[in-house]
């Protein structure tokens, strides 16, 4: 199945979301199916806090990585747009690494990208499970989805 689609990126702040969030409204109103693949592993739902505790984040953490497999297609609750694969849920976190490693932003993030470029096979295998998931009935060209 060949695929179409844009690749999304700049800076934090840049509009990146909104952009995405525009442009899957605009597709659904001409009747095109549109699917958001998030591979940004710093944009994920930040930890809720109760109080000021330094423990209550960690705790917040060991949830989170525990209810990365049951919730494959609610997808990040922060993000205004739905996802077909969001990298935060169902692969690798920011928050996590830097948790688990002991890792600051930067050294965190430079983690997760080679995480997913080591593991890009596996990634891509994922997209097609879910892709397939969704449009396994669907063979013509224009009932392909539009990737961002």
């Amino acid at each position: 199945m060949v695929l179409y689609g844009q690749i999304v990126m700049g800076a934090p702040g840049a509009g990146k979301t909104t952009y995405c969030d525009g442009m899957q409204q605009y597709l659904r109103l001409l009747g095109r199916e549109c699917l958001v693949v998030n591979l940004d592993p710093a944009n994920e739902v930040p930890y809720p806090t109760a109080s000021g505790d330094d423990d209550e984040p960690e705790k917040g953490g060991d949830a989170k990585l525990d209810d990365q497999g049951n919730n494959e297609e609610s997808g990040n609750a922060q993000l205004p747009y739905e996802t077909v694969l969001d990298v935060c849920e169902d692969i690798i976190s920011l928050d996590a690494v830097m948790q688990e490693l002991q890792l600051g932003p930067n050294g965190g993030l430079l983690y997760c990208m080679e995480y997913i470029e080591h593991h890009l096979l596996e990634v891509m295998n994922l997209l097609k499970e879910r892709l397939n998931m969704q449009d396994g009935q669907k063979s013509g060209e224009s009932d392909r989805p539009y990737l961002l």
